[in-house]
């Protein structure tokens, strides 16, 4: 079989052609059909979880706070502005009481051209601001959740009234799902809390947090985001295809568990084995390495110990500017990373959480990256053997696999659940 690549003008990322008697199968997130995108929209700000209608849920007087998520997200923001807009005005909050905040988390900031693809029809409409992590100045101490955890987040939630985040739910490896808490921290969050939720999810494996909507990260997150006032959400599930399938609308918590549920359905795919080899791309998330690990994360669910993972991925962008210690402690096996994050040895502990969860998969698994955007050296700064193509790293894998390895192809890794029937994977 000859297998494609959703990435159009990268000439090294060509198709692969797979042996047919090798072929374990090919697997992505469903499609769906005969859907009214705007009747699903219209449904879920008519019918919302856990609280009042939109236009109910706010008053005249207040000031309006609405996080909206960042461009390495795909979220159709303009259409679900265009709703929270008329509701609003419905309530009769005028233009001047609004602001939107870009809640890119540690993402570099996002340059104008960017914000206005993002926004559409309402870049300059309303004031826009960005947030920065690291400027401590932008920041307001709101307290600690019950387990201790200082919350730092955006000076702008203090001088607002009413917050509501816009974003999607997909598979996420450290909050279970994003959307929902997610667009508050780590979206408009400090240090602390950012931190401690990516640490605590690295020290665990794929299985245990992707596709599992309440963990202890997403808990954490949770109350925080009652700390500093995130009082509504408007969130959407869309499938592979970017086609709107559900919104849900209303509190930040019963909302988002509702999304979460067909979130799993659509993102799932089930595999009646782990296989010697995966193939997978990172499709929506491949701006840059940072991004494209959602590749790595969701492979690993799906391929065996000591088998292969091959991530194709342009990361046009490189490995990651805004934590340029991925690099600077590159392949250490994971313990290392932990003794050294542990002994107070590392000042972005963020970018040491994306490492430690690669590192998890690299103990046990040969990783081959293919990618344009990312230098022979870099990649193997990080750890995996570099190809070309994903013909030569198929080729390499099957060196190391033998050649009657079982390859399983993994498409959309940005948002695919890869899930192992074990019924079916218990039979000799």
């Amino acid at each position: 079989m000859k297998i494609g690549f959703p990435y159009p003008g990268y000439e090294r990322i060509d198709a692969v052609e797979i042996p047919d008697t090798n072929l374990l199968g090919v697997y992505e997130p469903f499609a769906v059909e005969d859907v009214d995108e705007e009747d699903l929209l219209a449904q879920g700000f008519e019918k919302p979880y856990g609280g009042p209608r939109l236009r109910d849920a706010v008053r005249a007087s207040e000031r309006v706070l609405v996080l909206v998520e960042d461009g390495t997200r795909g979220t159709p923001i303009p259409r679900l502005l265009k709703r929270v807009i008329s509701d609003l005005g419905a309530a009769g909050i005028i233009a001047r009481q609004i602001r939107l905040l870009i809640a890119q988390g540690t993402h570099r900031k996002m340059p104008d051209a960017e914000l206005r693809q993002k926004l559409g029809e309402f870049h300059g409409r309303f004031a826009v601001f960005q947030h920065d992590w690291l400027d401590r100045s932008r920041l307001h101490d709101y307290g600690r959740t019950s387990d201790g955890t200082r919350v730092t987040a955006n000076r702008l939630l203090t001088e607002s009234d009413f917050v509501i985040g816009l974003g999607s739910i997909v598979p996420h490896r450290i909050m279970g799902f994003s959307g929902g808490a997610k667009i508050a921290f780590p979206g408009v969050a400090g240090r602390e809390v950012q931190e401690r939720c990516q640490w605590e999810a690295a020290q665990q494996q794929s299985e245990a947090v992707m596709g599992v909507a309440e963990n202890p990260m997403r808990l954490r997150i949770e109350e925080a985001a009652r700390l500093v006032g995130l009082r509504y959400i408007v969130n959407v599930v869309s499938d592979r295809d970017k086609k709107i399938a559900g919104c849900f609308v209303g509190d930040p918590v019963a909302a988002h568990r509702a999304g979460c549920e067909l979130s799993r359905k659509l993102s799932s795919a089930r595999l009646p084995s782990r296989a010697d080899i995966v193939l997978i791309d990172s499709h929506p998330a491949d701006r840059d390495f940072w991004q494209s690990a959602k590749g790595v994360y969701a492979g690993t669910m799906a391929v065996r110990d000591g088998g292969t993972l091959i991530v194709v991925s342009p990361n046009p962008e490189g490995v990651a500017d805004n934590h340029p210690n991925m690099l600077e402690i590159g392949d250490r096996p994971y313990a290392d990373i932990v003794r050294m994050v542990d002994g107070g040895q590392v000042e972005d502990v963020v970018g040491a959480a994306v490492l430690a969860d690669v590192a998890q998969v690299m103990d046990r698994t040969d990783c081959i990256l293919v990618s344009p955007g990312i230098t022979l050296e870099e990649t193997q700064r990080l750890g995996f053997r570099y190809a070309v193509t994903p013909q030569e790293a198929l080729n390499m894998a099957f060196e190391r696999q033998g050649n009657a390895a079982r390859v399983a192809v993994l498409r959309y890794g940005g948002r695919i659940l890869p899930l192992i029937d074990q019924k079916t994977s218990a039979l000799p």
